[in-house]
């Protein structure tokens, strides 16, 4: 099986929560005996889709943009048994980024639209399109802040969609205080990854072990503030020693 991951965080590989909790999931898959790779969509420039429906009336397939989405992403998208799509949550949905790359899937489908169950879909015109692995981190507390995205992922992807891997808390996986239980997270998300592979699945078991608390919701939200008062103090100090030094 082969696997390619595409990561729109905007941070760095050393603090993106996003890329410790994929690269936990690819190692998994590696272990079972995928191949792997990381895409970082940041790295990419990718215009915004414009909505003309060239890639239906005129290149019949292509976007009709000059950018490195036509030029390298779709391909690429298209070329393995299963994509990750990995976003950090803003806002309660996929970033920007992701977004964006996701709307300029559109030369995949033909205009021509058919009737499904409840939804109309439009017919895909490529002979083959990856499944699909949905993969979030937030910072707040609570699992069902996921909710929009895994509404989204669901209904753009359908049948393709055949896991989601969604962790809360993602800003305190680096707290020594946690690491026992952080441990078993990112274990437990290695695991999907070899579940992912061997059956196609991510079982029950393991995803109630990688989406469990940290620690009770009172002390996360205690331990943030006080982060953050830190880091608003420690701002206002260096901008006043900033000012000080100006006018010396």
């Amino acid at each position: 099986m082969k696997i390619t991951a595409f990561n729109s965080s905007p941070r760095g590989k050393e603090t993106s929560k996003t890329e410790l909790l994929l690269q936990s999931f690819l190692a998994g898959a590696a272990r079972a005996g995928a191949a792997t790779e990381t895409i970082y969509l940041k790295q990419y420039h990718i215009n915004h889709c414009t909505g003309c429906f060239g890639c239906w009336l005129k290149e019949k397939g292509r976007c009709v943009q000059e950018d490195d989405m036509t030029g390298e992403l779709f391909d690429r998208l298209l070329e393995p048994d299963l994509a990750v799509l990995a976003t950090p949550l803003y806002h309660f949905n996929m970033n920007a980024r992701m977004k964006m790359f996701i709307e300029r899937t559109l030369p995949m489908m033909d205009p021509a639209m058919q009737s499904r169950g409840e939804r109309t879909h439009h017919f895909l015109r490529v002979p083959k399109v990856p499944r699909i692995v949905a993969l979030s981190v937030c910072a707040f507390p609570e699992q069902d802040n996921f909710q929009a995205l895994s509404l989204n992922m669901r209904m753009i992807f359908g049948p393709l969609l055949i896991a989601e891997i969604y962790r809360h808390s993602s800003e305190f996986l680096p707290i020594p205080l946690l690491a026992a239980k952080v441990e078993e997270v990112l274990a437990a998300a290695a695991r999907a990854g070899e579940e992912v592979v061997r059956h196609g699945k991510v079982e029950p078991a393991t995803l109630a072990t990688l989406t469990q608390d940290l620690a009770p919701k009172e002390l996360l939200i205690n331990l943030a503030n006080e982060y953050w008062q830190k880091e608003m103090a420690r701002h206002q100090e260096e901008a006043e020693k900033g000012h000080v030094d100006e006018y010396a």
